[in-house]
């Protein structure tokens, strides 16, 4: 889990983590709660956040349904701010979580037969990823969904539907197509529906297909909004209008990660 809060109403799931310089020591051991990202977290990576394309991203998506949920213009939808301030927060309103736990690659340069040699669960990488989606991994995703119980989930990446329909356990809820289209741009959302959940699997946030541009991650912003309210970006609302912050409950108890089997 890349970090947030799991008690949020917006999830954002891709299908791995970015690539990270962190030492893996064997044996492997899960991380039982999300990192926030703190001010102790921010101090850490500012000279590295600048270049974290894919999150600035989804802080333009956040703060373009922040301002969609109270009526704010476009030019009040300062995303830096948020992406600065706001984004993965321990309190906050969205969470961050992925299909694998570990980068497809870590530094882009050393093959995974190397980085995790002498890790026998991981190698081959189809071996790894096999126990992801049969062993622990995509049941722990399942549980921790229905446990938590967010509005909407945005799924990063069409090519990965059938790992998103098997982790969330997609495969009765009801489903439709719909189409994103701001101005002359057309992209396709696939929207399944269960219980009070519903998931949104788009385009990735990269590529010359993907949602990359301001118009399209604003527009997505929006079209997030309106399943949203006040109260999830920690807002009390009165008479329709958002009168001020109330502090969000404290993610105290997180559920507990196993590990791949």
């Amino acid at each position: 889990m890349e970090g947030g809060n799991p008690r949020a109403s917006v999830w954002f799931c891709d299908r791995s983590p970015h690539p990270w310089s962190e030492h893996l020591r064997a044996p492997l051991k899960p991380r039982l709660a999300p990192q926030a990202w703190d001010a102790a977290f921010r101090a850490a990576h500012r000279d590295s956040m600048g270049k974290w394309l894919s999150h600035q991203r989804i802080a333009r998506i956040m703060a373009a349904a922040r301002a969609e949920v109270l009526g704010l213009s476009d030019d009040d939808a300062d995303w830096k701010a948020y992406y600065e301030h706001h984004l993965y927060a321990a309190c906050g309103a969205e969470f961050k979580l992925n299909l694998f736990p570990l980068p497809m690659q870590l530094d882009g340069l050393t093959p995974w037969s190397r980085v995790f040699r002498g890790q026998p669960a991981l190698v081959p990488k189809e071996r790894y990823l096999d126990l992801c989606r049969h062993g622990g991994r995509f049941r722990f995703l399942a549980e921790m969904c229905a446990r938590w119980r967010p509005k909407v989930v945005v799924c990063l990446g069409h090519r990965h539907t059938e790992d998103f329909v098997d982790a969330f356990a997609l495969d009765y809820a009801a489903v439709r197509d719909e189409q994103l289209q701001p101005a002359d741009l057309v992209k396709s959302l696939r929207v399944f529906t269960r219980d009070d959940t519903t998931w949104i699997i788009c385009p990735a946030l990269a590529g010359p297909s993907g949602l990359t541009s301001d118009v399209l991650l604003n527009a997505f912003g929006k079209l997030l909004g309106a399943s949203l309210d006040a109260s999830d970006f920690g807002l009390a609302q009165t008479g329709g209008k958002a009168v001020g912050f109330r502090p969000w409950p404290q993610p105290a108890a997180y559920l507990q990660a196993e590990p791949l089997r």
